[in-house]
């Protein structure tokens, strides 16, 4: 039977330009030439449409980013609707950075502008994703996780970062073959599971206020069944998403924390809703509201870390600290490259280990209903060395001043400081003094100063402390 007629002429132009563009280069690490990958996002895109502008656009995507070939070149030879699919597709550079450390920056900005492309773009960048997908997926099947060494960056949570936020601005395509087997990739290789969900709105009016700390606010539902944790805008919109469905990994491991719901919105913010643990009261408020019973809920705080800190972690599961100071280090705008190798170096240096870690230990993440004891912000759940735990807790009690804790910690600092002193006692026992276990996590202090510096600027002080405990170790 012979084939229909189709005009095919301006698609069989893009395939002859994009052979040419990427001629003689080969795709990283595979050994194979460069204009393969371009051919499968084609075919790709060739399942969802044959819209022969969006099909050349797909098998273009990767000539600006990757070849000396502009913007204005494809506009002349292709028009401005595939030049203007094409520049969805390609990553703006970063003056001054290497290509480690603007990748996250890069990566977001391209995940902003997907997420408010056309629907058009989204079937490009759906044929370019999936074909990385299925290539990722593979070495992963023969490779496991030494595959993330082959990239830029090389934390795996960061790569599962942003394919789920790539999978939700993609979502509009959920009903497609193509968006199906991105999905089902996307849960072979990070074993999470993604979220695809919109977030669901909600009437701030149906909830009371019930806390506050540096990252988020809590409301209480009215109807007494859930609450919703709100994130401050300054926080990535990750962020939310993964707390989902860290929560839920822990659920099924046995660690106490309340279950996870919805994400939410109040048309602002993005949250996640949880369900209510009443009465409920965090120990910073307790130890707030009642100092007497202080070093009653540092001995309870300093039993949970040691449960915690004494759980085998899945690996396959949960990212590595380590690479999460790694990459934080790594984007740093605040320190030069020789200051960063001796970060890295510090990092490298701290013995492994495969517990789990809260990743924001601190005695406002852990409720009571009086009865039991509730872990909570589970966003930056990690495995690793418990030192890093302990470090973050021991920056509040020691660093911090009275005017930033009392707001996000509620109680003051003579409070914290005895809460610290009988928290160390209490975990270590006789075998370490204090001091001996300050001196210690004071580096690991000054890794979350310089990991709050990739959020806000950094204080005088902090840039002092982390010279002095960091950098002249």
């Amino acid at each position: 039977m012979a084939n229909n007629h189709l005009d095919t002429s301006l698609f069989d132009k893009a395939v002859i330009f994009a052979v040419n563009a990427h001629q003689g280069t080969e795709r990283r690490g595979k050994g194979f030439p460069y204009i393969i990958h371009p051919m499968e996002a084609a075919e790709i895109a060739a399942t969802i449409t044959d819209d022969q502008e969006i099909l050349a656009a797909a098998i273009l995507h990767d000539t600006v980013e990757d070849t000396p070939v502009t913007i204005e070149i494809i506009k002349d030879n292709f028009g401005e609707r595939v030049a203007s699919l094409v520049e969805c597709e390609s990553d703006v550079s970063i003056n001054g950075k290497s290509a480690e450390e603007s990748w996250h920056d890069r990566k977001q900005d391209s995940i902003n502008r997907l997420g408010a492309a056309p629907h058009d773009a989204k079937i490009v960048a759906l044929a370019d994703k999936l074909s990385n997908m299925r290539a990722i997926a593979k070495d992963y099947a023969i490779s496991g996780d030494t595959i993330w060494n082959l990239f830029h960056v090389k934390d795996k949570s960061e790569h599962e970062w942003r394919f789920c936020a790539l999978a939700r601005c993609l979502s509009p395509l959920a009903d497609t073959d193509a968006y199906k087997e991105f999905v089902f990739l996307i849960n072979k290789v990070f074993y999470k599971g993604v979220s695809t969900e919109k977030p669901s709105p909600i009437d701030i009016e149906d909830y009371v206020r019930s806390g506050e700390g540096y990252t988020a606010e809590s409301y209480n539902a009215k109807d007494g069944k859930t609450m919703v944790k709100l994130y401050k805008d300054f926080i990535p919109e990750e962020v939310p998403f993964r707390e989902q469905r860290v929560v839920k990994t822990l659920v099924s491991m046995g660690v106490n924390t309340p279950r996870v719901g919805r994400i939410v919105t109040d048309g602002k913010r993005l949250g996640v809703e949880f369900q209510l643990i009443s009465p409920k009261k965090s120990f910073a408020r307790s130890i707030s509201d009642e100092p007497g019973r202080t070093d009653e809920f540092a001995v309870r705080f300093a039993r949970a870390a040691k449960k915690l800190h004494s759980t085998p972690c899945n690996t396959t599961v949960f990212g590595n600290v380590k690479d999460f100071f790694n990459q934080k280090i790594s984007i740093n705008k605040h320190f030069t490259d020789e200051e960063k190798k001796k970060m890295h170096e510090f990092v490298r240096s701290v013995p492994s280990a495969q517990t789990c870690l809260h990743g924001d230990l601190h005695f406002g993440n852990i409720i009571t209903d009086g009865t039991s004891d509730y872990w909570i912000d589970m966003a930056d759940f990690r495995f690793g060395n418990p030192v890093f735990d302990l470090g973050m807790l021991f920056h509040i009690a020691r660093n911090n001043d009275e005017e930033f804790n009392m707001p996000n910690y509620h109680t003051s600092q003579k409070n914290i400081v005895r809460f610290w002193e009988v928290f160390v006692r209490e975990y270590f026992g006789s075998s370490k003094s204090i001091e001996s276990v300050e001196d210690t996590l004071k580096p690991i202090a000054a890794l979350y100063m310089v990991y709050f510096s990739t959020l806000a600027d950094i204080p005088d002080n902090h840039m002092e402390y982390i010279r002095k405990n960091l950098l002249a170790r």
